[in-house]
């Protein structure tokens, strides 16, 4: 058996079939198994001298209630932390393979679409897009092209919670859209003996089947004036707002700088073509969370500063998970939604 550091290559196959989940029961092959540790262990023994002596020698013993995880697709026992008796292992195919029986059965157009399944980390981590491409939008008078997408996230190492969620993909600038507001649209859940995938992915598709309602809400935001002292307002009460110790660490500028000039940078980019509007802002807030690790150059008191808008890590989709949900945190705010056009 072979033993490997986990690492974040990924792997991606594009095809058309979204019942087809072949490419994760081919390379991630993950199960539970037990694990033992050699101990050190102490005793006594009498020697010729007739005096007691003491001797450490190893034991092997089983690591009861905690388990390692193997990829037989990789014949790897991939180093990461143990997970415990209680931890409910679901294999990616057999997840794609609840969605694809639920999808079947819903309304909505499957004919035409692109599934992009990705793995990360030997198998361990995985992440399907499916774009339906007859559920497109047309926003505003630039006439953007919006494409509706369901995005599923799974883990065999507690690295990722389970996570479903439906949202948008907007062609021109190639950003991730979120949908906030109703669970419908978003699920998560963490791997427990109770955790109930077909509940999870029925309320996913019932998500993607109010694609009408979101789009019209993408609209909304194209008639909603914001400019960028709103904007910048309506960031620094949420996530450019500092937390914890660092807020107390700088009581007179509990403000995270490098992430609201980043933003608003953003936005006076975005309003070139899409105006002082909502829909600026919002496209200001998912190219934030698409682009985890773009640098740019702001004049800031009369110099030139480079600002990052994160640092540049291998672990980019877990970096865009948590960007998606802050962008949630905004677009959910009372600040953001005084703005929006009645």
């Amino acid at each position: 058996m072979n033993y490997i550091n986990q690492n974040f290559t990924k792997e991606v196959n594009t095809h058309k079939d979204y019942t087809d989940v072949s490419f994760y029961e081919d390379n991630s092959k993950i199960t539970k198994v037990n694990l033992t540790a050699e101990i050190p262990v102490n005793t006594n023994i009498k020697c010729v001298d007739g005096l007691n002596h003491t001797q450490e020698y190893l034991e092997t013993k089983n690591l009861k209630g905690y388990f390692g995880l193997y990829n037989a697709s990789l014949d790897r026992l991939l180093i990461t932390r143990p997970v415990s008796e209680t931890y409910r292992l679901i294999p990616h195919h057999e997840l794609f393979g609840e969605q694809a029986k639920i999808l079947s059965q819903s309304d909505l157009p499957l004919d035409n679409i692109t599934v992009v399944d990705q793995l990360y980390k030997d198998g361990l981590q995985a992440h399907r897009i499916i774009y339906f491409h007859d559920l497109e939008k047309s926003v505003g008078e630039k006439q953007d092209k919006v494409l509706c997408r369901i995005d599923i996230f799974n883990s065999c190492d507690m690295s990722w919670s389970f996570q479903v969620f439906s949202g948008a993909y907007r062609n021109l600038c190639r950003n991730t859209m979120v949908f906030g507001g109703q669970k419908s649209y978003h699920q998560i859940a963490k791997h427990t003996r109770n955790l109930s995938t077909t509940a999870l992915m029925t309320k996913a598709s019932i998500g993607l089947e109010h694609w009408t309602s979101q789009s019209e809400q993408m609209d909304n935001w194209v008639n909603s004036k914001m400019d960028i002292e709103q904007f910048g307002n309506v960031l620094k009460e949420t996530i450019c707002k500092k937390k914890g110790k660092s807020a107390e660490l700088n009581l007179t500028n509990p403000v995270n700088e490098t992430k609201l000039n980043y933003l608003l940078d953003r936005f006076q980019k975005e309003q070139v073509e899409l105006g002082e509007t909502l829909w600026a802002g919002y496209n200001a807030l998912t190219h934030w969370a698409t682009h985890t690790d773009e640098t740019i150059e702001k004049e800031i008191d009369n110099k030139l500063v480079k600002i990052r808008s994160g640092k540049s890590t291998a672990d980019k989709p877990s970096v865009q998970r948590t960007r998606n949900d802050e962008v949630r945190t905004v677009i959910e705010c009372d600040s953001w939604k005084t703005l929006e056009v009645a």
